[in-house]
């Protein structure tokens, strides 16, 4: 066993997990979070009430897979301080899967590097980075459904530079479901994930090689899906029936060439913080010429680049766009860059850099979130504790976080009064206010 590259990962996932684990563990309940807080207080949960959530939510409320999901991790118990670290551990490491083309060894210190890397990016260019990790709304919606996509692709990853000459039988029914479910968690990615998978099919047809039949069963799963999701009666309930007010091409004219613009320019607005990652990779390639990427892998590279770029492409024709909207297409870009930064460091020096590199920004932005949290968390718990012990009818008021919205937390929530009165019902208070 490579005691070096053990130790290069256990530097890296050791720090994130701990990090990760207390932020979790001071996420306070904010926005959204109060009415699946309700929900789990007043209901039954379990296989049959993670079925309601499902159901109900594709016919009556919000669609999304990832809403059942986001309701779930409120259950009472430790699942949500144990499952959500998991699952964004599992993010990381499946994007660095998908950077590298294969799957990342504990026994390669390269590959550690692989995986700072492409955290690091992402971490530095998603806005609202901390809700994004912290905040369970945004886990359940986001981060779960684009986990499940990134899965969903790392097979056609493979397939680009290895096709294998046979497949077990079960990996067609496993693509078929699997497609299905990750199309059913966002309604602007759809295309792009179809796109790649499309893309690959192609690839393979060029190349000479037989298409599998899981490859087919994969691509019209996230298509089946995806129409699921877009179909979804619950459309007509969420945001008053927002999505059925206009059709695509009429919501793109009704903003007009300028607010159209800002949704397209933003992107590369986040991206410029990848800035760094691109010229040590330029600087490295002009010291020592790296070896050349193979076909499959600058098409992989620029696949991902591509499908970032439609999915922000997609959110001209969504109803309603908010910084949230783009963490998939970083995650895809950021797939691209780092697989390309990588790729041109041919030398230990230019490798130490980069390390050095993205331990700094990892460091930064743990130390950011911490902060942020060590804040809001035991204010929040203080609120709940003012809001859980009052009588029926009584007048509380409760602390003011004192901290700003800003990537690192989502922000005071009870200065609205929208907010304030669901929070009043649900916990049948006469009135509830903001301490001076």
């Amino acid at each position: 066993m490579n005691r070096r590259a053990l130790a290069a990962w256990a530097a890296v996932i050791v720090p994130l997990w701990i990090v990760m684990l207390v932020c979790v563990w001071w996420e306070p309940i904010v926005h959204d979070a109060w009415g699946n807080l309700h929900y789990v207080r007043t209901h039954e949960l379990g296989l049959t009430g993670a079925w309601s959530l499902i159901k109900d939510g594709w016919l009556g409320s919000n669609p999304r897979l990832g809403q059942a999901v986001t309701t779930l991790l409120y259950a009472p118990g430790p699942y949500h301080l144990i499952l959500t670290p998991v699952l964004e551990l599992a993010l990381f490491f499946t994007m660095t899967t998908l950077a590298l083309g294969r799957w990342p060894s504990v026994r390669r210190a390269d590959d550690a590097l692989a995986f700072v890397t492409v955290t690091a990016i992402f971490a530095l260019c998603t806005p609202q980075l901390g809700s994004m990790l912290f905040y369970r709304p945004f886990i359940g919606n986001y981060v779960f459904g684009l986990l499940l996509n990134v899965i969903w692709l790392v097979p056609f990853r493979f397939a680009l530079d290895a096709p294998r000459s046979r497949t077990a039988w079960w990996a067609v029914p496993l693509m078929l479901v699997l497609g299905i479910a990750a199309g059913m968690c966002n309604e602007h990615t759809g295309p792009s994930f179809v796109g790649a998978g499309v893309l690959v099919v192609v690839w393979s047809l060029r190349r000479g090689d037989r298409v599998r039949a899981w490859m087919i069963a994969g691509v019209l799963g996230m298509l089946a899906g995806y129409v699921l999701l877009l179909l979804a009666p619950g459309h007509d309930a969420r945001y008053a029936g927002l999505a059925r007010h206009a059709g695509l091409l009429g919501r793109i004219a009704e903003r007009g060439v300028v607010e159209n613009v800002v949704i397209v320019a933003v992107l590369p607005l986040y991206l410029a913080w990848s800035v760094p990652w691109v010229l040590l990779g330029v600087l490295a390639r002009r010291s020592v010429s790296p070896a050349a990427m193979t076909p499959s892998q600058k098409i992989a590279l620029v696949g991902f680049a591509a499908a970032g770029v439609l999915a922000t492409l997609a959110l001209l024709g969504s109803p309603k766009v908010g910084h949230r909207l783009y963490v998939h297409s970083i995650a895809l870009i950021a797939i691209a860059l780092a697989g390309w930064t990588l790729a041109q460091l041919a030398t230990s020096g230019a490798k130490k850099v980069c390390a050095v590199l993205g331990g700094v920004v990892l460091a930064y932005v743990a130390f950011r979130c911490v902060n942020a949290y060590r804040v809001a968390g035991p204010i929040s718990r203080a609120r709940m504790t003012l809001i859980e012990s009052a009588a029926p009818g009584a007048a509380v008021v409760v602390p003011r976080y004192g901290i700003p919205a800003s990537t690192w937390f989502y922000g005071e929530d009870l200065d609205i009064p929208s907010r304030r009165d669901r929070v009043i019902e649900d916990y049948q208070l006469g009135s509830l206010e903001l301490a001076p």
